[in-house]
């Protein structure tokens, strides 16, 4: 198992699967480029509605497990959690993918794992 896991977007996909990593003992950085998210999630406060959400964020960050910033750090794992638009054309928009992509790159070191959830 991975000792350390970045999830990359805290939405509906990102932040519930953090939130449960976290509570059962994997040390867990949540990334996400929107500030008032990353204020939240530090208050305490989800900042979408998902039932029992509150409860296991408040186990997370009380396990010492969770932490949440702006900007990607080294980890053994990654888990890609964000959105994928479509164009008016019914073409996917990559473009969060990729961002996504590129902010491990720096990172990543033979033996880690990718995980690509697009949502």
């Amino acid at each position: 198992m991975a000792k350390s896991l970045c999830i990359i977007g805290l939405g509906y996909i990102g932040l519930p699967t953090a939130c449960t990593f976290a509570a059962n003992g994997v040390q867990v950085l949540g990334v996400d480029k929107n500030p008032s998210i990353i204020t939240s999630l530090r208050s305490s406060r989800v900042h979408i509605q998902e039932p029992g959400l509150q409860e296991i964020l408040d186990k997370a960050i009380m396990s010492g497990n969770l932490t949440v910033s702006e900007t990607v750090q080294p980890c053994d794992a990654y888990l890609i959690a964000v959105p994928t638009p479509f164009h008016a054309d019914k073409s996917a928009d990559m473009s969060f993918v990729k961002a996504a992509a590129e902010s491990i790159r720096p990172h990543l070191k033979p033996g880690n794992l990718v995980i690509l959830e697009s949502t």
